[in-house]
């Protein structure tokens, strides 16, 4: 009997780590508050197979130093109250030369700045078509204990404490 529990523990265990995700976004969105600095964009999310697809563009009409982030991401479960994941203010321009030693925050970065037509650097360039193709999360990066459900996270931008725009996405996080 003790044999079975312990194949069931260490089974259940090594089954749960090595579970592939499928991320899938539902709703993709970037809204701009100050058009005096952003001056065109575009968001959009292409579904392929188990795939979600980001793209979008960015164009400023000055050179910027000074953005902050908030980012929060809160997950829902069935028959499980909301829960909020991370509530975080970050520099931007330490997360764009890679200051942060937190790893999370590297992954997530660098990830999706391999999609975009140019490596960002501060002072942001004005009037440069910053374009983000088809990005999307490789799931094998996900922390493995990360639980099925949906998610929702904000991305809210400001320069010099003045609201600059903000991001949201929705989605699923199922196992394979």
């Amino acid at each position: 009997m003790s044999l079975l529990r312990l194949y069931l523990v260490v089974g259940g265990y090594f089954s749960c780590c090595l579970a592939a995700y499928v991320l899938h976004v539902d709703y993709f969105t970037f809204v701009v508050d100050d058009a005096t600095i952003i001056v065109s964009q575009s968001a959009f999310v292409e579904q392929e197979q188990n795939r979600s697809y980001l793209s979008g563009h960015l164009i400023f009409n000055r050179s910027l130093n000074e953005i902050t982030m908030r980012s929060s991401m809160n997950i829902s479960r069935s028959r499980m109250p909301e829960m909020r994941l991370f509530d975080v203010k970050l520099n931007v321009c330490h997360v764009i030369s890679n200051v942060y030693r937190n790893r999370f925050v590297r992954i997530f970065y660098n990830s999706y700045a391999s999609f975009v037509n140019a490596k960002p650097v501060c002072p942001i360039k004005p009037n440069f078509n910053y374009t983000l193709t088809r990005a999307y999360l490789n799931e094998e990066v996900l922390p493995e204990l990360l639980p099925q459900c949906s998610f929702r996270m904000n991305l809210i931008f400001q320069h010099k404490s003045k609201p600059l725009a903000h991001m949201q996405l929705d989605g699923r996080l199922n196992r394979a």
